[in-house]
Formats: structure tokens, C-alpha cells, sequence
């Protein structure tokens, strides 16, 4: 059987400085954690692939914490397109000459942080 599901509004959404804020895929000793919103300044990858990735990391830093043998290595993303580079950084100079407005709620992980005793990246 198989089936599709569209879900519209299951995307992810970041708040100004999420990337800042998010967390690495280990928090502390014995609690570890993986998805796309995970490790925002690491491997450059989006959504499913990101998912994946923190994963595999994820299960790469279990296994080195419990001294177990674990094939997770990753594929490191590809370097941005001229494009993209350029995109960037017109969004770093734009935030520059006007910063996003201050009504725009913060990253659920600048409270995450702050209640996990970590400090942002």
C-alpha cells in the first residue's frame, strides 16, 4: 500500500538568529538530538536532508560516547553556487542597513539554551 499526505503547513519556519541559537546534535552526556532544525550552523543542508544528516550524527556521537563501531559518516554538502553566495550576502547586508523587526519572536532555542544551561555557538 502506499499513500501521500500533503501537509501544508508542515515546514519549518526560523526566526531570526535560529541558526544562532540552534542546538548541536549533542546537548550533554546521554542526550542527543537530530532533525532539521538541529545544528543550523554545521553541515549545509535543508528539511529531509538535513533530518538525515544530524541523524547520522546523532547515531555517529552515541556510538563514540558507548565506544561502539558505527558507519554514519557524511557526505559533506556542496560549496554554495555563485548564486547563492550572492543571495547571502545581500540578506547580511540588507539586515544590516535594516534589521528585522523587533516583534518577531525569537528562536525557541535561545529559551531551550538558556534552560539547558548551554550557550549559543
Amino acid at each position: 500500500d502506499m499513500a501521500i499526505v500533503r501537509a501544508r503547513k508542515a515546514v519549518s519556519h526560523f526566526a531570526p538568529m535560529s541558526a544562532y541559537y540552534s542546538p548541536p546534535v549533542k546537548l550533554k552526556d546521554g542526550f542527543f538530538m537530530c532533525g532539521d532544525w538541529i545544528d543550523r550552523s554545521g553541515h549545509a543542508s535543508w528539511s529531509t536532508e538535513k533530518a538525515v544528516v544530524t541523524g547520522r550524527q546523532a547515531a555517529a556521537a552515541i556510538a563514540s560516547d558507548w565506544k561502539l563501531s558505527v558507519d554514519a559518516d557524511v557526505i559533506p554538502a556542496a560549496p554554495d553556487t555563485p548564486q547563492l553566495s550572492a543571495l547571502r550576502q545581500a540578506a547580511r547586508l540588507l539586515r544590516n542597513v535594516k534589521p528585522p523587526p523587533e516583534d518577531i519572536p525569537p528562536s525557541p532555542w535561545a529559551f531551550a539554551k538558556d534552560v539547558l544551561g548551554g550557550s549559543p555557538q
